[in-house]
């Protein structure tokens, strides 16, 4: 682990480097300086500071060919590379070779002293957290439904039940809970789960085409029907026919899906041989639909063929017991997918999201999460990351019964709109709010609320 609180710099102009020396040692950093790569790549070796500050242009070797020696054999050391070059080029194969940020000259001292203190901050998370996921966690690409709380429990029993028989299931709950994810696990835990599994986005289907999308159509039935085509009641054979969202599903077709689940026979439109299908009917809907029938938007009577066998999926803001498991299974599937290696999180990182209502459910988390670990830039998730992701994130509305955010969000949020729209100028922003500076950073500080450099 490199020393906290140690710098190294690389840079060959001689005023600019003792400039920069003597700023940093006021800053209470203990300041090692070098005015080439070689002796810099020596002196590195030797120290293991925590924070290399490296020039681009050298007398005797290019900073970009430090850079990979020294990410290759010291990953938590973190190099900020400065540079009078303005090109895309340089800045982005810069970053691509591990450099923990870029800053053109001229800057401003001041930014790359935000710059090096989050640097360090990273630094001293990662020591006072432990790692939370481990390689076989990260290794295993299994499809799995997160959680241990009663509710959770119940629809693992009801799955197992399920891997017994063909029954039609019914799964309701609010957008980004899941019901996809246990649709496709009740598939893969069944008898015939090699074979195939077929989504039917009913919010997606075209009206004149529905028909035909679902039990398909023979050539010449209609204009533009130049062959034969198989509908997805057909393509699924013995697995599974997933209805996403099927409240969304027209009436005509609710009639004409009701009288296949009644005897499991179909006729391609346009055909006269009758097709069978013993496809397992799975549908799931984020509305009402016992309302939607009582308005006269869907079939009473197919709705009873749907809830043979009903899963309610709880939103996640009523097992937010399940949040650690939930953040640990994700981040290993981030790391995986985007190359990171976010193993940690920091405490108040995951007290801010447990505070939060979460009203795009496990989706949103997913989607925080993943902005959040490319943001961190290191191996522990910072909450002032998980905060900004938080404020950028974009719930889901729901047409039953929207959820609302705590107070404490409503503000965290406003703050940080102001500080945006006022370029983080601490006395403009304080000023809009109608507060005092002391008390905008004590909220700043309380919501972790720093500038990105």
């Amino acid at each position: 682990m490199p020393a906290l609180k140690r710098i190294l710099l690389v840079e060959d102009d001689d005023s600019l480097r003792e400039s920069l020396e003597m700023f940093l040692s006021e800053r209470g950093y203990e300041v090692s300086a070098a005015a080439t790569g070689e002796k810099g790549l020596a002196m590195w070796r030797q120290l293991k500071p925590a924070v290399i500050i490296l020039d681009v242009k050298l007398p005797d070797i290019s900073g970009l060919e430090i850079l990979p020696r020294i990410a290759s054999q010291d990953s938590e050391a973190k190099v900020i590379v400065i540079t009078a070059f303005h090109d895309m080029e340089t800045t982005i194969e810069a970053m691509r070779l591990g450099a923990y940020d870029y800053i053109q000259k001229p800057f401003n001292v001041p930014d790359l002293d935000r710059v090096i203190a989050k640097a360090l901050h990273i630094a001293a998370a990662t020591l006072a957290h432990q790692p939370l996921i481990d390689k076989p966690l990260a290794q295993d690409a299994r499809r799995r439904i997160i959680g241990d709380t009663a509710e959770i429990n119940s629809i693992f029993k009801t799955i197992g039940l399920l891997s017994r028989n063909r029954a039609t299931v019914l799964i309701t709950g609010e957008t980004g809970g899941g019901k996809e994810l246990i649709a496709r696990v009740i598939h893969d835990s069944s008898q015939d789960k090699h074979q195939p599994f077929v989504t039917v986005d009913c919010t997606t289907l075209v009206d004149n085409l529905m028909e035909s999308e679902l039990f398909g159509h023979e050539r010449g039935a209609f204009t533009g029907a130049v062959e034969n085509k198989k509908g997805r009641l057909e393509l699924a054979g013995q697995g599974t026919i997933f209805f996403d969202e099927v409240g969304e599903l027209p009436l005509a077709l609710q009639a004409k899906l009701l009288r296949f689940l009644e005897n499991r026979e179909f006729t391609r439109v346009g055909g006269i041989q009758v097709q069978r299908s013993q496809a397992r009917i799975v549908a799931a809907t984020n509305r009402n639909l016992e309302d939607l029938a009582s308005a006269g938007r869907f079939r009473r009577d197919l709705l009873f063929r749907l809830k043979v066998v009903t899963i309610k999926v709880p939103p996640l803001r009523e097992r937010i017991s399940d949040l650690p498991k939930l953040v640990r299974y994700f981040l290993a599937q981030i790391n995986q997918e985007m190359d990171l290696s976010v193993d940690r999180v920091e405490d108040k990182a995951m007290e801010r999201l447990a505070a939060y209502q979460w009203p795009g459910n496990v989706r949103e988390l997913r989607n925080v999460l993943t902005k959040a670990a490319i943001d961190s830039r290191g191996p522990v998730l910072l909450a002032e990351v998980v905060a900004e992701a938080l404020a950028a994130s974009l719930p889901e509305p729901e047409a039953s019964s929207p959820s609302l955010v705590t107070l404490e969000e409503v503000e965290h949020r406003h703050i940080l709109f102001a500080l945006n729209e006022n370029d983080w100028n601490i006395s403009a922003t304080a000023r809009v709010l109608g507060i005092s500076r002391p008390t905008l950073r004590k909220r700043m500080s309380h919501y972790s609320l720093y500038r990105k450099a």
